[in-house]
This record gives C-alpha cells, sequence and structure tokens, in this order.
C-alpha cells in the first residue's frame, strides 16, 4: 500500500524581511518560554510588521495576573506578505504552540523586495 503525505509549506516562496524570522512552528513546554515569545510578538505587532487579525484576549492580557481564559488565541498577519500565523495556549491541556497557517497572499510585494 501506498500512502501520500501532503504537506503545506512555503519553501519555495521568496523569504519577507518582516516575517521570515517568525516562519518556523513552534511547541512550548514552559509557560515562561510561551510568555517571552508572546512579548516578542507583541514588540512586533506595535512595530507595525504583524497585524493583529483577531483573538480571544488582547496581547497584552497575558501578561495580567490571572490568565485570561483556558484556551487564548491570537490570528496575525504579515502586513509585507500577507502570511497568516497563529499563537496559541490550551492552559487544561498544557499546549502552546506557534505556528503558519496561511501562505503569502501578497506575492507582488515579494516579487517586487526581491528585484
Amino acid at each position: 500500500m501506498t500512502v501520500l503525505v501532503l504537506q503545506c509549506n512555503t519553501c519555495g516562496v521568496l523569504p519577507c524581511a518582516q516575517c521570515e524570522e517568525f516562519a518556523d512552528g513552534l511547541s512550548f513546554v514552559k509557560p515562561r518560554d510561551y510568555l517571552q515569545f508572546a512579548l516578542r510578538v507583541l514588540k512586533v505587532v506595535e512595530e507595525g510588521r504583524l497585524d493583529l487579525l483577531e483573538s480571544t484576549c488582547t496581547l497584552e492580557a497575558l501578561f495580567n495576573d490571572e490568565w485570561p481564559a483556558d484556551i487564548v488565541e491570537h490570528n496575525l498577519e504579515c502586513v509585507a506578505c500577507g502570511r497568516k500565523f497563529q499563537l496559541f495556549a490550551d492552559t487544561f491541556r498544557g499546549h502552546a504552540g506557534w505556528g503558519l497557517t496561511g501562505p503569502p497572499v501578497k506575492l507582488a510585494a515579494l516579487e517586487e523586495a526581491a528585484s
């Protein structure tokens, strides 16, 4: 029996200077690691490199004394290329991560930056 596994990735797509550093998926074991990464994402949002599209709470709420909810999710988009990302944490199951959820949709901007 032959099994085909299809993976969605952006390896063949031109790199984007605005978001390339966030292209790798991450899984966080320690809450401290998650919060350090969330702070990094918050700074990039404040710089205007990523847009927060939708979320279950503000990024700032992650740093309050009380956790905002059992599950928190932040969906972001690169302002330059349109790649979509998600930062999430499930405190009930003890899992948190960061991942690429959508390919670049603003290819003209990437092609222009490459030339």
